[in-house]
């Protein structure tokens, strides 16, 4: 009987992986798995057209060394500074623009990566998917887990033809200042503040439930992502913050919020939110913050 089951679970993984590519063994756990991916299943797929695997961090870096067929690019080219407030998403048509030098059409998987526990490649995940593209995951351990398992680097720089990009803005992903304000004390609604503990302490919007982005993930030198067990206790046992809610992720400018978008995602939550321009863009508009913790 043993042995029937495990030829079926071996049948089943095999079909699954012809049918979904993407697939990776390792993030199988997640409900998402897909977004996700993992350096042992990237080294063997670097070759696949359909990929396009991009470097996050900065151009020292990458010239030095970098992930075969990867490609540079920075986050500074689809932020912007507006009204006072640094950080906030930038305009379509600029973002249009700069990424069109990824060379992608809607069928390209994207791969993002950084050196910043992912601070960078999980926002980059929220801008792809609020432009349209949906096609995206991020490197679990980033470069810090390629570079420590000693795997293949390369200083050869890709060329890639650049591609128009046409995004299809998901207003679905996103939330001012004035909606936070309208929305906040709604009980289905939850306003994470992924901030650390300190910053959170020494003022936030109030109403918020500080989660750190950092308790996201597990280990020393390399970091990764907690099991989804152990994502489930922070957030749905800990926080009560359910699947059926609103989620909507924040910190001080919206760029770290992007991590806890992207974690929920992966968890499967169904209405998730960034909060563009978050905590700064409150005061900016007039609205006080409250120190201490909340509970």
């Amino acid at each position: 009987m043993g042995v029937i089951c495990h030829r079926i679970s071996f049948l089943f993984l095999l079909i699954f992986s012809l049918l979904f590519p993407f697939f990776n063994a390792a993030a199988a756990e997640y409900p998402n798995a897909a977004l996700l991916a993992e350096t042992e299943w990237l080294s063997k797929n670097l070759n696949d057209s359909n990929i396009r695997v991009v470097d996050l961090r900065s151009s020292a870096s990458y010239m030095k060394g970098h992930i075969k067929n990867a490609v540079p690019f920075s986050h500074e080219l689809v932020t912007t500074t507006r009204n006072g407030v640094k950080g906030m998403v930038a305009d379509k048509e600029a973002v249009e623009q700069a990424l069109e030098r990824l060379g992608i059409s809607s069928n390209t998987k994207l791969i993002f990566y950084d050196d910043a526990d992912s601070k960078w490649a999980t926002y980059m995940f929220w801008v792809m998917e609020y432009h349209g593209h949906k096609n995206v995951a991020v490197l679990n351990g980033g470069w810090q887990k390629w570079e420590a398992e000693k795997r293949p680097l390369s200083t050869d720089i890709p060329k890639v033809k650049a591609v128009s990009f046409k995004a299809k803005i998901d207003k679905n992903k996103i939330v001012d200042t004035e909606w936070v304000k309208n929305n906040i004390n709604n009980p289905k609604v939850k306003v994470i503040n992924v901030r650390p503990d300190k910053d959170y302490i020494d003022g936030h919007i109030s109403g918020t439930i500080n989660i750190p982005w950092l308790e996201n993930l597990q280990g020393a030198g390399v970091k990764v992502l907690k099991s989804k067990d152990e994502l489930m206790q922070i957030y749905d046992k800990e926080n009560s913050i359910k699947k059926d809610d609103t989620v909507i992720s924040s910190c001080m400018f919206g760029i770290l919020a992007g991590g806890t978008y992207f974690t929920l995602r992966l968890l499967d939550y169904k209405d998730v939110k960034l909060y563009d321009g978050s905590q700064s863009d409150w005061v900016a508009k007039g609205n006080s913050l409250k120190a201490g913790k909340e509970r």
